[in-house]
């Protein structure tokens, strides 16, 4: 799907990130950026993004809970 600017009738170039310009556009734009995000691989970049944050956040929390049992422990034993 191509999308041009009216005013000059030149084919814009849709990022795969996208833009304001193009939500300011309408759903035409956002139907073609739509496009060019699958077709990129942008959105199963971000879908691993996604994934591989959950995991390290997952990590992180389960390390906290690790570190607060231990001065729990740590603070019984010294009372």
């Amino acid at each position: 799907m191509k999308v041009y600017d009216r005013a000059t009738g030149k084919e814009l170039e849709i990022p795969p990130e996208g833009s304001l310009g193009l939500l300011a556009l309408g759903d035409i734009a956002v139907k073609a950026w739509r496009e060019v995000r699958v077709k990129s691989g942008y959105e199963k970049e971000l879908l691993e993004r996604v994934e591989k944050l959950k995991e390290e956040t997952k990590k992180k929390m389960e390390e906290m809970k690790r570190k607060r049992e231990e001065k729990k422990e740590n603070e019984q034993k010294n009372s």
